[in-house]
């Protein structure tokens, strides 16, 4: 935490093709329009993370063009990305930073590791990252779980979600959190594709299918019932939720076919169709952000006050050292400083004594100390406004977290 940052690492545990990075840019465009108005926006905090955000949405778009929608259109990651968020006040330094790191969801399965170096050596910072990660993002492919119907279609679930290796990197999390019982311990399952499941009210592009929400939920807990126990047995302070979220919104599920796979034996392939003229409609990130701000509020609390006091700090040495003791000569200069400043200003007085002054006697006064101390008042002064910008911002970063980490959730999530 430095320069009334928090940092907050968060962990995604996913299989290959469900939608991590959907996830990412979800949180990232649906943060934006949930803040809007209060003074805190979502912002990618590096170059390449804006780049890879305006990457995901011109891919996107163009998928939605064509009318239909398969989730293997969109490519899924090759390689170790890094996205960073910040929840910005206003500041260049400021507010509440999310590193998330996306990956090839394969890099779960040991086999893997075990048959590639490069996969092994890339996997074990990534492992520790996630680790150490305060929250961790379970993305559940909901086509999976809801349109397996054969008993070859169902025993593939498990082996399509990586159930195993998930479980084994949440004991080992939970493991962590519990040798450290006082930071923050939050999982996150994240039904994702689940449009057609969960039916928000007033939903005329989907009217004509029923809610299964409740469906949902509880093949979710079927299916996860092993990884949840994990947690609870291994750090059973630790919060879980089922946190829904609509990361396209515009689509509708047509039809899922079950095409033969190697490693699974088949695959569940969903196809949806585009509805609402393809404008994205994303839903559930509110929920998320409320998660996420009552699980930071403290850790945010913490670094504000660090870095107020740092502001008061420097404030306060700026006008120590404009009001030192210079001597004799050094104190009439400044006495004499104040005397001119209040009769034709200090930025006049400034003026008058630089370098390239035009008058010689004031030129060898500016050589003497005149002005010197105006000069160091008044970057005491502006220090002070800065600091009163400062923290003017994070104060209103603190109300606009502090909001949310009040509000309720949507019926759409459950405590686990």
């Amino acid at each position: 935490m430095s320069g009334g940052r928090v940092a907050f690492d968060i962990g995604l545990v996913g299989p290959s093709g469900v939608g991590k990075t959907s996830l990412i840019s979800a949180v990232f465009l649906a943060g934006q329009d949930v803040l809007a108005g209060s003074g805190v926006t979502v912002v990618a905090d590096d170059e390449p993370t804006a780049g890879l955000m305006a990457y995901h949405a011109d891919a996107l778009a163009g998928v939605v063009q064509r009318g239909q929608f398969v989730s293997e259109s969109l490519s899924a990651s090759k390689e170790v990305v890094d996205f960073r968020l910040r929840m910005d006040p206003g500041l260049p330094d400021g507010g509440i930073a999310l590193h998330i790191k996306d990956y090839p969801g394969g890099w779960l399965d040991p086999k893997a590791r075990q048959d590639s170096a490069g996969i092994k050596k890339s996997w074990e910072p990534l492992q520790d990252f996630m680790l150490r990660s305060s929250v961790l993002l379970v993305p559940v492919d909901s086509p999976s779980i809801m349109e397996a119907v054969t008993p070859r279609q169902s025993r593939a679930v498990p082996m399509l979600l990586r159930l195993h290796d998930t479980m084994q990197v949440l004991r080992l999390w939970a493991r962590g959190r519990a040798a450290a019982p006082e930071s923050p311990a939050l999982v996150i399952f994240v039904p994702v594709k689940c449009e057609t499941y969960v039916r928000p009210a007033h939903d005329h592009h989907r009217a004509r299918r029923s809610d299964r929400s409740v469906e949902l939920y509880e093949q979710f807990r079927t299916t996860y019932a092993g990884c949840m126990k994990a947690v609870r047995t291994e750090a059973p302070h630790a919060h879980m939720l089922y946190l829904p979220i609509d990361t396209l919104g515009c689509v509708d599920r047509v039809y899922v076919t079950w095409p033969p796979d190697p490693d699974t034996g088949v695959r569940c392939e969903p196809h949806f169709r585009i509805v609402n003229d393809g404008k994205r409609d994303i839903r559930g990130v509110d929920d998320l952000l409320i998660a996420l701000c009552r699980i930071l509020t403290e850790a945010r609390r913490k670094a504000e006050q660090d870095h107020e006091r740092t502001l008061t700090e420097q404030h306060r040495a700026s006008q120590s050292y404009a009001n030192r003791d210079r001597g004799l000569v050094g104190n009439f200069f400044r006495a004499a400083d104040n005397v001119i400043a209040g009769r034709i200003g200090r930025s006049e007085l400034i003026r008058l004594t630089e370098p390239d002054a035009p008058l010689s006697l004031l030129r060898w006064l500016r050589i003497a100390g005149l002005g010197q101390w105006a000069r160091e008042q008044q970057t005491s002064d502006r220090i002070g406004q800065e600091r009163l910008r400062a923290l003017e911002a994070l104060h209103n970063l603190q109300a606009v977290v502090d909001d949310l980490a009040k509000q309720d959730y949507s019926d759409r999530v459950r405590r686990l």
